[in-house]
Formats: structure tokens, C-alpha cells, sequence
């Protein structure tokens, strides 16, 4: 091989050695490219981590209405109805006199309607079984209608809205859990049945005050 063919093979190896070390280098020191690979890792990462949270979150939220109503039996099931409906009457009754807020007051007159009505129900099932209903609110019902009855306007409507938001919570998981008991009589069965679509739009139009206010206060 001539002196010149093997000067001008030795310049293209050199040139192609260049080439594929200034590739590489720009692969490895590109400072877009780590930042765009950071910002991948950061997103996946607080992605990762928020849905850990709401899982989490979730879970607790099981476990405690898993609580609220395990071993749901015909007594504890009847007395714990007799006192929502009628903490939803007498709370209901206080919206009437201490709020002005009209979308509160057509609820209200919603709730007296309603649970009057499955009042009047579970008192004639009740009967049947010979299940004793108490006659006067718990402990805890109580304790928020002496709070809501010491408020006024929109002081009175923000927790007015966060309690039927979150009685009504606490009912539908009732109501569930006793229309899914088969050790339960067939006629409380029912009755926990028939109830719960209602309860459930009780439930709905009480989230959707709730956060429509919570919304209108951040704006």
C-alpha cells in the first residue's frame, strides 16, 4: 500500500474517532438533556408519592366506615336509624329559623319530608320485630345541634353544610351495610334498601353545597 492510501486511511480513522467522541460527549454533557431526565424523575416521582397518599387516604377511609358499621345487628341497626332521622328533622327545623339562604331552606324542607316518611316506616317494621326506638338524640347528634343552634346566617350555613355532608356519610354506610346483612330480617333489609337511594341524593346534594361554598369562600 502506498504512503498516501495509508495517510488518507489513518485521517478517516482519526475523523471517524473525532466524530464519535464529540457524539458522545454531547450525549453525556448536555445540560437539556439532564434537566428534561430530572424533571421526568421529579414528576414521576411526586406522581408516585400522590398516589401512595390517596390510596392510603382511601384506605383509612374504609377501615373507619368498616368500623362504624360492623356486626350491624336488627337493634343497633333500628336505633342508630331512629336517631339520624330524627337528628336530620330537628337539625332541619333549626335551618328554617337561622338561615336565609334559600338553597339551604328548600334542603331543609327536603330532610323534614323525607325522613318523616322513613320515620314513619321503620316505627311500623320496628314494631313488627318488636324492636324498642329511642326517643331522644345521642351523645354525639346532640352535641351539633347545641353547636348549630348557637349559630346564625353564614356562620350557621358553613356548618350546617359540613354536618349533612358528613351525617349523611355515616347513613349511607349504615343503610349499605344493613341491606347487605343476610342475618337481618327480610323486613329491615328492605327498609335499609327502599331508604338508601334517598339517602344517597341526600348525600350528593349535601357534597355539592359543601364544595360549591368551600369554592365560592377561596375565590
Amino acid at each position: 500500500m502506498s504512503s498516501k492510501l495509508r495517510r488518507a486511511g489513518a485521517v478517516s480513522m482519526v475523523a471517524a474517532g473525532v466524530t464519535l467522541a464529540l457524539c458522545a460527549m454531547a450525549q453525556t454533557t448536555s445540560p437539556g438533556a439532564g434537566a428534561n431526565s430530572a424533571n421526568q424523575d421529579a414528576t414521576r416521582g411526586a406522581a408516585t408519592t400522590t398516589a401512595r397518599d390517596s390510596a392510603a387516604h382511601d384506605k383509612h377511609d374504609a377501615k373507619q366506615q368498616a368500623k362504624q358499621t360492623a356486626n350491624v345487628t336488627p337493634q343497633t341497626f333500628a336505633s342508630k336509624a331512629a336517631v339520624i332521622g330524627k337528628a336530620e328533622i330537628e337539625l332541619a327545623n333549626l335551618a328554617l329559623n337561622n338561615t336565609k339562604n334559600e338553597e339551604i331552606r328548600l334542603y331543609a324542607e327536603r330532610m323534614i319530608k323525607d325522613h318523616t316518611a322513613a320515620d314513619a316506616k321503620l316505627k311500623k317494621t320496628a314494631a313488627k320485630e318488636n324492636l324498642t326506638l329511642p326517643q331522644a338524640l345521642d351523645a354525639e347528634h346532640r352535641a351539633v345541634k347545641e353547636k348549630l343552634a348557637a349559630l346564625k346566617d353564614d356562620a350557621f350555613d358553613r356548618e350546617y353544610r359540613k354536618e349533612m355532608a358528613k351525617g349523611h356519610d355515616k347513613a349511607v354506610a349504615l343503610f349499605e351495610s344493613a341491606a347487605q346483612t343476610e342475618q337481618m330480617p327480610k323486613d329491615l333489609r328492605e327498609f335499609a334498601a327502599s331508604t338508601l337511594d334517598t339517602l344517597e341524593d341526600h348525600r350528593e346534594d349535601a357534597h355539592d353545597m359543601h364544595e360549591k361554598a368551600q369554592k365560592k369562600e377561596g375565590a
